[in-house]
């Protein structure tokens, strides 16, 4: 459920490391991934928390406390190439 929200957010790479904590009914959820170099790294760390925990409080009904990002690498596009 993380990583199809992490798919989502444009520059992230689709696959995220995650650790979940829970409180009753409150999420606190730990991700680490990778980014698309040149994205900017400020602004899509906050579109995924942001996604995350929209869909995460959609899907589950659980309220997502907290969510931490640690982007862990920026990876260049990578293109095809021409023999």
């Amino acid at each position: 459920m993380v990583a199809h929200a992490v798919r989502l957010v444009p520059g992230a790479e689709p696959s995220a490391t995650v650790k979940v904590g829970e409180d009753g009914a409150d999420l606190e959820l730990a991700l680490k991934l990778a980014l698309r170099y040149p994205a900017p790294v400020r602004a899509t760390a906050a579109d995924v928390r942001r996604r995350v925990t929209e869909e995460v409080e959609r899907i589950t009904g659980y309220r997502v406390r907290s969510v931490a990002v640690t982007v862990s690498a920026l990876r260049a596009e990578t293109r095809p190439r021409v023999v």
